[in-house]
């Protein structure tokens, strides 16, 4: 029988910490939480998520002493060039976007930079400006997951201000056109578009480090391939939590971890699932063909033959997640593309896979204990790229 847990007032218990996340699960909330998961009753599950990740953070207002947002509008950078990739198809439907984009600013071409307060106590100016405040500032871009269709996740603000607390550097947080209106590769060309705007601003590749989550993941490695393409500098590394890493969500980690995550699974055969609403109207529905489709790597980076031009990598995953699988093969294509030895620890290799037990897409990011788990190794990433990028140098 399942028992009736009070829950406690989520609200007024983020008013005690503000801006560094959330407390720990509280023993009624973990208990809450316990309970659907073996019971099973995933609406259940989605419906605490939603209330959790949504509704009760998306007025929570953040106090000016945790840190401040400055929003940005800018227009393509004059160093950006026309597309060239070898796929004609999306190449045409990148360089329509150029052109649109070319002679007045993108429709919905503007970022936040995020400063926590230990930075602007240092320089009390940093949030004002969306270039190197000294001669090699490191930055971090982050691109935000949503499913595709919202590039502005509430609770994410939260987020940005603890990492950027974390890790000591200011966050470029590009919001990206989203489906449906807008469809692949839409929020590639904007994310692409948004790293072109910090060079052309003055940070060096070297100092700029991409982060990205969930849906987010998909898009950032997306255009790391398409940088590569278009022979761009690449950022100095990369770190993904929880990504989407295969649009046609055939990894077995959906069907083994279905009852323990909040991620529903929806066949690409259905119209609304997120990957085909993400892409648009497809000519061809059949199963192979939609399959085929999807497995394009400015779509599902899993199956790109060109992972070589990655720079190093961090991923980070619950081991309930359904999106696990995604970052295993993802991290193993890659080491092994790379020649490293599996005998050899994780944080050596070209690309590092963290684990947490029990954790799924929505619990990877809640609790304080976890989140210092989460930040302490993106932390020790950073430092650890940063430090081999100088003795790289002359």
């Amino acid at each position: 029988m399942t028992s009736q847990v009070h829950l406690p007032n989520i609200s007024s218990l983020l008013d005690k910490i503000p801006g560094v996340g959330d407390s720990e699960f509280s023993i009624e909330e973990r208990e809450y939480i316990l309970d659907l998961a073996h019971s099973r009753t995933k609406q259940g599950v989605q419906e605490y998520a939603q209330q959790m990740q949504y509704n009760i953070l998306e007025n929570a207002k953040v106090p000016a002493s945790v840190g401040r947002y400055r929003a940005y509008e800018y227009e393509m950078p004059q160093v950006q060039q026309p597309y060239e990739i070898d796929d004609k198809t999306v190449q045409h439907k990148l360089n329509r976007l150029f052109e649109q984009d070319r002679h007045a600013n993108l429709e919905d071409g503007h970022s936040m930079v995020v400063a926590c307060s230990a930075l602007l106590n240092i320089n009390p100016q940093l949030e004002l400006q969306d270039k190197p405040a000294y001669d090699g500032e490191r930055i971090v871009l982050f691109v935000c997951g949503g499913g595709f269709v919202k590039s502005d996740v509430p609770i994410a603000k939260w987020y940005y201000l603890r990492m950027s607390q974390e890790l000591g550097q200011r966050l470029f947080v590009p919001k990206y056109n989203v489906a449906p209106k807008h469809v692949f590769p839409r929020a590639v060309h904007d994310v692409y578009t948004a790293y072109n705007h910090l060079l052309a601003q003055g940070f060096k590749q070297s100092n700029i480090t991409l982060c990205a989550n969930s849906a987010g993941g998909s898009i950032a490695v997306a255009t790391m391939l398409l940088l590569n393409a278009c022979k761009r500098p690449m950022p100095s590394g990369c770190i993904l939590v929880a990504p989407l890493l295969d649009l046609t969500m055939l990894q077995d980690s959906w069907k083994r971890n279905e009852d323990n995550c909040v991620l529903s699974h929806v066949p690409l055969s259905n119209p609304e699932c997120l990957s085909r609403v993400y892409h648009g109207p497809t000519e061809n529905t059949d199963t192979e063909s939609l399959y085929e489709t999807f497995r394009h790597p400015l779509l599902s980076p899993l199956f790109s033959t060109k992972l070589s031009c990655l720079p190093r990598l961090q991923i980070q995953v619950g081991e309930h997640d359904v999106l696990l699988d995604d970052s295993r093969h993802f991290v193993q294509k890659l080491n092994q593309i790379h020649g490293c030895s599996p005998e050899c620890a994780s944080y050596h290799q070209h690309a590092e896979l963290i684990t947490y037990p029990e954790r799924n897409h929505f619990s990877i990011m809640r609790g304080r204990s976890q989140l210092d788990k989460v930040y302490g190794n993106m932390r020790r990433f950073v430092d650890t790229v940063s430090m081999e990028k100088k003795n790289m140098r002359p």
